[in-house]
């Protein structure tokens, strides 16, 4: 029997858990730094990231609304609000990067934009979209996928911080495919959106490997081959792993990331290069 230990102290990756339950932004933007030059804000979740994309295609809804263009443009992802901790759905549109900088300037509100406006703006982009380019089977299920894109499937587990957390990381995920459910958010995209039936069946192998991952996860537990360290606190970090138990939570989440990748290539098929 191993026993693995973090810090003492709260890391960043307990920290951002505790802020979003979903990603660890610090790491994983430390990770995937430089590699398309969209900034991914600290608080987006992988699911609702795509479904901001996905809604408008990257087309800018600004130059949409006041230039007549609706061509895709490199852009990032703005709080409407300019309050980067507030990552509701809601709050959130695909600019380029001009409006961007234009919207987040201390200029923005002499210049006419306001949240209302941008948000109207927003929806007739929306609407345009969905009529004009609706998208693809594939690209809903690499939306839907992208909420596999978390320390929980993607970190070693001899370096998972919280087993309350891994374990409800499964159920919201199971959720987030299955039904488009994202915690704190409305309905976004779901499996029931895409027709083709190839792309469903592959959907419900992703789900069924990811019910035998918690079945897993649930009998190494009963057996006391994943064990919390009995101080009572659920999110203590310290607990004692077997090394057959660390070999299959890996083997599981590994065949469960190739899986995703075969359906959609834009899902990292790999763990987190930690060391």
């Amino acid at each position: 029997m191993a026993v693995f230990q973090l810090s003492g102290s709260r890391t960043d990756f307990q920290l951002a858990r505790d802020a979003v339950g979903l990603v660890d932004e610090k790491r994983r933007a430390a990770l995937l730094k430089g590699t398309d030059g969209m900034a991914t804000r600290a608080t987006i979740s992988p699911l609702v990231m795509a479904d901001v994309l996905v809604a408008s295609r990257r087309r800018c809804c600004l130059c949409f609304a006041l230039s007549n263009d609706a061509g895709e443009k490199k852009g990032q992802v703005a709080h409407l609000d300019r309050d980067s901790s507030n990552s509701s759905r809601d709050n959130l549109v695909y600019l380029c990067l001009d409006h961007h900088d234009q919207y987040d300037s201390r200029t923005s509100q002499a210049k006419g934009l306001n949240i209302d406006e941008v948000k109207q703006y927003r929806s007739q982009l929306q609407r345009y979209v969905a009529k004009a380019l609706p998208p693809s089977d594939a690209e809903i299920a690499g939306a839907l996928l992208a909420s596999l894109d978390r320390p929980a499937f993607r970190t070693p587990f001899k370096q998972e911080s919280s087993l309350p957390r891994f374990r409800m990381a499964i159920a919201e995920t199971i959720a987030a495919i299955n039904g488009g459910k994202s915690p704190g958010e409305a309905s976004l995209l779901s499996k029931s959106d895409v027709h083709d039936r190839a792309i469903r069946l592959a959907l419900d192998t992703i789900l069924e490997k990811l019910v035998a991952l918690r079945s897993s996860f649930d009998d190494l537990q009963r057996n006391g081959e994943i064990k919390p360290c009995g101080c009572q606190d659920p999110d203590c970090p310290v607990f004692m792993l077997s090394d057959s138990a660390v070999r299959e939570m890996d083997r599981r989440r590994s065949a469960l990331l190739a899986a995703a990748q075969a359906i959609s290539s834009a899902v990292p098929g790999h763990f987190y290069n930690l060391d």
